[in-house]
């Protein structure tokens, strides 16, 4: 099953360029089988997720979350639909405690981007894993993040990061099996079922 994991859309994020009904068939179209909307700090409402698994079944589409931690980094967060992930500014401890608590699954999304240094406490409270190709990931930036995973035992993901349509198909990740639902999805997650697939021009997945 071929999943991209990090999918914006016009409907939820500023930036997000192209509406949700587009990103699912442009997915469609470049052959994924599965994607997760995970707008800029604002869940994707499960009754829409509900209406697009029956639209463009066998397609799944999920409910995610990219957070803005105090310090400036990103996280992928899957599995959480509590809305107060949107209403209050986080500490990276108390999200990372918080999405423990949930049972939830949390990713670092694209470290170094921004910042030269990761300004929150990655070593003491690691994530379930590290994106480390996008198409917003420079190639200079994939060994150094590679290594970083390496270094905290995690595994890599291989995500578009797709504002607009066109951004869809070339990073993805292959699960061993399809997921029945949304747990089965975290469990396979943090059990490190998958491999991330990246453009054949850019540094492999390792």
């Amino acid at each position: 099953m071929k999943i991209d994991l990090h999918v914006h859309t016009r409907d939820y994020s500023a930036c997000g360029r192209s509406p949700a009904e587009e990103q699912i068939e442009a997915a469609i179209g470049a052959g994924l089988d599965a994607i997760v909307f995970a707008d800029h700090d604002t869940l994707f409402p499960l009754a829409r997720i509900r209406e697009f698994n029956r639209r463009y079944a066998p397609f799944r589409t999920f409910s995610g979350i990219e957070m803005s931690v105090i310090g400036g980094e990103h996280l992928l967060v899957l599995g959480v639909h509590d809305d107060m992930l949107e209403r209050r500014r986080w500490r990276y401890p108390d999200l990372h405690a918080f999405i423990l608590q949930q049972g939830g699954f949390m990713a670092l999304n694209h470290p170094f981007r921004f910042h030269p240094n990761i300004e929150i406490e990655h070593e003491q409270f690691p994530p379930d894993a590290v994106e480390a190709f996008s198409n917003n990931i420079t190639a200079a930036l994939q060994g150094r993040i590679v290594r970083l995973a390496q270094r905290l035992g995690l595994p890599v993901l291989s995500n578009s990061d797709a504002h607009h349509r066109s951004g869809l198909g070339r990073h993805y990740n292959v699960l061993a099996r399809i997921p029945k639902d949304e747990q089965e999805l975290l469990a396979m997650l943090k059990a490190g079922e998958f491999h991330c697939i990246a453009p054949q021009e850019i540094t492999s997945c390792p």
